[in-house]
């Protein structure tokens, strides 16, 4: 039974787990939890600033962690969920500690339940306390850790989980434009094009990798031109897997964000797009898709707005299947 079951007050109202949420929150985090986070609170870096003796043994942040033998976290993301922007405020200070710990553990099980609860401390408190206390530096540098977990397929959750944390961070924190640029682009090298370096062959972190390219590069604007050719060839080529809508709408969009955005150097990555159009518009058109019809259409549209002269990709196309293809170029 958790302790939010069996939390036994004097208030004259029902023990509801509600009721000892929303009231009794500083004695459970108090007496409850900090006593099971103690040790780990005690030596993570991020908590306690100690200077580091050269030669000195590092306490193993990893050992003996109580918290992960009991419910501590479950009433810890229970807290961290339901309380309010006051009581957030008021109990930063111990509720502050086990969240990092939880969020800086070596198990990207339980790294994704501290990058829901940042989440949620995030979009509760207000801008202004988030950066006041430095805590938009202190998580941001544990988030971006988090876009790392590419090796197997148990940092895909934590992965889908990480990105839009990150990105409400920095929209929400930051301020000052240039600092915002730098973070937004720091996302897409550490995150998305490490990603696709290392996992672009597994299909299954392709979807995550692409989600937030359209939303970086509304933010990053023009400066996302020198990642175009990373970006751009991976893109088409996903465009190549037969049997992938979900992904291939993400590509597709993708498509459109850059080159609404560095539209001056897409000529030079005509050929490619081009291919893909042709292709992508072939499989959908087979299956008589029309929504992703129009989707393909829609990149066409815009590459033929960039690079106007289209007459021979064009012939070409209709020559070999002129059924298929002369309802893209109208």
């Amino acid at each position: 039974m958790s302790i939010l079951d069996s939390f036994s007050c004097q208030c004259e109202s029902i023990n509801s787990k509600e009721h000892v949420l929303e009231h009794h929150v500083e004695q459970i985090l108090r007496d409850y939890l900090q006593p099971s986070f103690k040790q780990q609170t005690s030596i993570h870096p991020s908590i306690v600033k100690k200077p580091t003796l050269r030669y000195a043994t590092q306490p193993e942040l990893h050992q003996d962690q109580p918290w992960k033998q009991q419910d501590q976290l479950e009433i810890l993301f229970s807290i961290v969920q339901s309380i309010s922007t006051t009581d957030l405020h008021n109990h930063i200070g111990l509720i502050l500690p086990p969240v990092l710990i939880v969020l800086d553990d070596y198990d990207p099980e339980y790294k994704k339940q501290g990058v829901i609860m940042v989440h949620a401390i995030v979009t509760k408190l207000h801008p202004s306390f988030v950066v006041r206390f430095g805590l938009d530096s202190l998580f941001l540098e544990s988030l971006f850790k988090c876009l790392t977990y590419l090796s197997d397929d148990r940092g895909r959750p934590l992965l889908r989980s990480a990105y839009p944390c990150i990105l409400e961070l920095i929209s929400k924190m930051e301020k000052d434009e240039q600092r915002r640029l730098a973070l937004f682009e720091r996302v897409l090298r550490e995150g998305v094009l490490t990603g696709f370096l290392y996992a672009g062959q597994k299909i299954k972190f392709l979807p995550i990798l692409m989600k937030p390219i359209a939303t970086l590069y509304q933010e990053i604007g023009i400066v996302g031109v020198q990642y175009l050719k990373a970006l751009i060839p991976t893109l088409c080529q996903t465009l190549n897997i037969s049997g992938q809508k979900p992904l291939h709408l993400l590509a597709l969009q993708s498509l459109v964000a850059i080159m609404k955005t560095c539209w001056p150097r897409i000529p030079f990555y005509h050929g490619q797009i081009m291919a893909a159009i042709a292709k992508s518009w072939y499989e959908y058109s087979e299956i008589q898709d029309q929504s992703m019809c129009q989707q393909v259409k829609e990149v066409y549209k815009l590459l033929e707005l960039i690079c106007p002269d289209q007459k021979a990709d064009q012939e070409a196309l209709l020559s070999f299947k002129a059924t298929v293809f002369e309802p893209l170029f109208i």
